[in-house]
């Protein structure tokens, strides 16, 4: 029986911290990936993110910032003047509404949790309830 050999992905730790911050800039991984010639491919990064627990940690705060720096361009798209010519104006309009509905889409997947994703900033899940009357206590428990 031949075993595998394990390949272990690597991504170079500058390289690395140049793609998270340039994701916290607001570019996406895959371009930024095909377009340079220094960098390892999306493939490589996502499958090295995926392996390294402080890779994930770091790579999931570079999207959170990603979200945050989006949702300043939505600002952005809704408060820039719009054409004079009428029509123009329509058509810009559903432009710049096609391209915050993504972004807002976009947004929500890549940050369900806000900018802090932190154990003590989510309710308690345990599923009990304690109600506290004097002294006693009633307890129940939700399955």
């Amino acid at each position: 029986m031949a075993l595998k050999k394990q390949r272990k992905s690597r991504v170079a730790s500058q390289h690395f911290n140049e793609i998270c911050q340039r994701i916290a800039e607001g570019e996406g991984l895959r371009p930024m990936c095909d377009k340079s010639e220094h960098l390892p491919s999306w493939r490589t990064v996502l499958r090295f993110v995926r392996e390294d627990e402080e890779a994930y940690s770091r790579y999931r705060e570079a999207r959170q910032i990603q979200a945050e720096t989006m949702r300043d361009h939505i600002l952005h798209l809704v408060e820039a003047p719009l054409p004079t010519d009428p029509k123009l104006a329509m058509a810009e309009v559903q432009r710049r509404r096609l391209e915050v509905d993504a972004k807002e889409k976009h947004i929500r997947q890549m940050q369900p949790s806000g900018v802090r994703d932190k154990v003590e900033d989510k309710q308690d899940q345990s599923g009990e309830i304690v109600i506290r009357w004097g002294d006693t206590a009633i307890e129940a428990s939700v399955q």
